[in-house]
């Protein structure tokens, strides 16, 4: 009996790595398949960094990612170079802002915080989203 268990566990494993692998790769391909959208106008005159846009298209992955079915995600505004505010929803009222910490602080990409219709996020989720940066980060790199 020993031996089916541990060979169930083993499946389990491996199947739960794969299905890991299989999401952290369309990720990847969604983000670095994405087209600017609603911010070509500004890439276009060149009036952005290259740290602006990404800090942009993670905000509006972390929009995609916990809110499911969200349609018309824009940029609304960016009242600072490290604030994102993105608006969606079929009229636009859901609010997300996400506020990025300073790259000379951390040397990386990293969110500091985020709320979506004024309820900010957990830690965890925080660190979640952080981590899947750095993801995507290392293999864009």
């Amino acid at each position: 009996m020993r031996y089916e268990s541990r060979k169930d566990a083993r499946a389990a494993l491996v199947s739960g790595l794969l299905l890991a692998a299989i999401v952290t790769v369309s990720g990847g391909f969604t983000i670095l398949s994405a087209h600017p959208g609603a911010f070509a106008p500004r890439i276009a005159a060149g009036k952005v960094s290259l740290t602006e846009i990404r800090r942009e298209a993670y905000c509006a992955y972390a929009v995609k990612r916990l809110a499911p079915g969200a349609v018309n995600i824009r940029l609304a505004e960016s009242p600072d170079a490290n604030t994102r505010i993105i608006r969606f929803g079929p009229d636009g009222a859901n609010i997300a802002r996400c506020e990025f910490l300073p790259e000379a602080q951390t040397g990386d990409l990293r969110m500091g915080t985020m709320s979506l219709n004024q309820k900010r996020l957990h830690r965890q989720v925080i660190d979640a989203i952080n981590m899947r940066i750095d993801v995507l980060e290392y293999r864009r790199g």
